[in-house]
């Protein structure tokens, strides 16, 4: 019998800066150099929590849900090993409990064009695209800006 491992999401707290710094080089370095820096930068600033599995952290994901009706997602990662298995779909329905909790009506983020598995998660997670930015990234990738509007009473 196939047993799921239960995914835990709590916010982020100050032993989490070496996880969340190693897992922001592994998914965000392709993109620019400055990821790691970036990355804990945001966690300070931002709403930022971090999801585990049988006790082991397995990824994060940093949002501003105060934003005057607009959420944005500034940064999600789930390491290798674990993705494909719901942890960043449980992240995303964390997000939008959250944002519209919070009182947001739309969601919004940007993502590397070439992620096709981030892309992936967010049009699954009901996101359309809104428009592209040309070499947005500084290692220069093109992006995509995806929206996400939230009908009152229609949490999950």
């Amino acid at each position: 019998m196939l047993v799921k491992e239960a995914i835990t999401i709590r916010p982020y707290q100050a032993d989490d800066v070496g996880f969340v710094a190693r897992l922001a080089h592994e998914a965000f370095d392709e993109f620019t150099p400055r990821a790691v820096s970036h990355t804990l930068d945001m966690v300070g600033r931002f709403t930022t929590l971090v999801a585990l599995r049988t006790g082991r952290r397995v990824g994060f994901i940093a949002v501003d849900a105060d934003q005057g009706g607009i959420a944005l997602l500034h940064a999600i990662a789930v390491v290798g090993r674990e993705r494909g298995r719901g942890i960043g779909q449980r992240l995303m329905i964390t997000f939008e409990r959250l944002a519209y909790a919070r009182g947001a009506r739309r969601l919004e983020l940007c993502t590397a064009d070439c992620n096709l598995a981030a892309l992936d998660l967010f049009l699954r997670s009901g996101f359309r695209l809104q428009r592209r930015r040309e070499r947005f990234y500084d290692r220069g990738q093109d992006a995509c800006i995806l929206v996400k509007d939230l009908v009152l009473g229609s949490r999950e």
